[in-house]
């Protein structure tokens, strides 16, 4: 179980006149995330989503507030306990090219968590990257080529690999599928649902289109100045969501959007 506790980020921005003025990013944040499930987080850009997301990994400390991992504030772990927090949440970030490391071949950029994070054979890893190459649908071809010799989708093929490879029990997609088309957005969603039913991962995409979320989750959560505003399960219905920013947000929804959702 992952929680976020009463979570709040304040930044302090400097003034014309050396004065620094407070804003808050992230609100007083609550909420749950159980293991299995597939949770959507929605909101505008600068809603205070990319800061809850590296609240949630522990990348930045909260101003208040927790994050639990299986009952165990995040922010209390040191050594190895640290480290080891990466076999149980990974993320999956918006730009694959950024995310992977230039000088790698497919191969090291997969096997990488392998050998940082677990105690294996090198024979033990090279089966490991082989099976995650086709649960990725990547041909084995591939292995040997650099970032810069994929393609969008491929890329983010290779970092969700990389992420999943050390079986974590949190997912964790940060606009991960924006700026792809279509097609390759769809593809890579209906590949997350059926690697989801056969590993049991729970999901928690954070993204600015609500498309997304409606295709993807089975709870949606909606965020907006630092709050979550509405949390609700959907199942097909677009009635559930009731705020007003929330019907806003579907409001926008425009044909191009909703061909994920043909």
């Amino acid at each position: 179980m992952l929680k976020a506790k009463s979570l709040f980020k304040n930044y302090n921005i400097p003034g014309k006149k050396g004065e620094n003025s407070l804003v808050r990013a992230v609100n007083g944040v609550d909420f749950t995330l159980r293991e299995g499930q597939c949770y959507a987080l929605v909101g505008e850009s600068g809603s205070g989503k990319s800061a809850l997301s590296q609240m949630l990994m522990g990348l930045i400390p909260p101003s208040s507030g927790d994050v639990l991992l299986n009952g165990k504030s995040l922010f209390s772990l040191r050594g190895r306990d640290a480290k080891a927090r990466f076999t149980k949440i990974q993320m999956v970030l918006q730009d694959g090219k950024s995310a992977l490391d230039p000088r790698f071949t497919v191969y090291d950029s997969i096997s990488e968590p392998i050998r940082n994070l677990l105690d294996v054979s090198k024979e033990r890893e090279r089966k490991m990257v082989v099976e995650l190459m086709q649960q990725m649908e990547l041909p084995l071809s591939l292995l040997g080529r650099r970032v810069h010799e994929l393609s969008g989708g491929q890329q983010k093929r290779v970092c969700i690999a990389r992420a999943i490879a050390v079986s974590p029990q949190f997912l964790i997609f940060d606009e991960a599928v924006s700026g792809l088309d279509v097609i390759v957005r769809k593809n890579i969603l209906e590949l997350l649902k059926r690697l989801q039913k056969e590993r049991g991962f729970a999901y928690l995409f954070i993204t600015h289109d609500i498309d997304v979320a409606l295709y993807i989750a089975d709870q949606i959560m909606v965020m907006k100045e630092g709050r979550i505003i509405e949390s609700i399960r959907y199942a097909g219905d677009y009635g559930c969501f009731t705020h007003p920013y929330s019907r806003l947000l579907l409001e926008s929804l425009v044909p191009e959007n909703t061909a994920i959702q043909a």
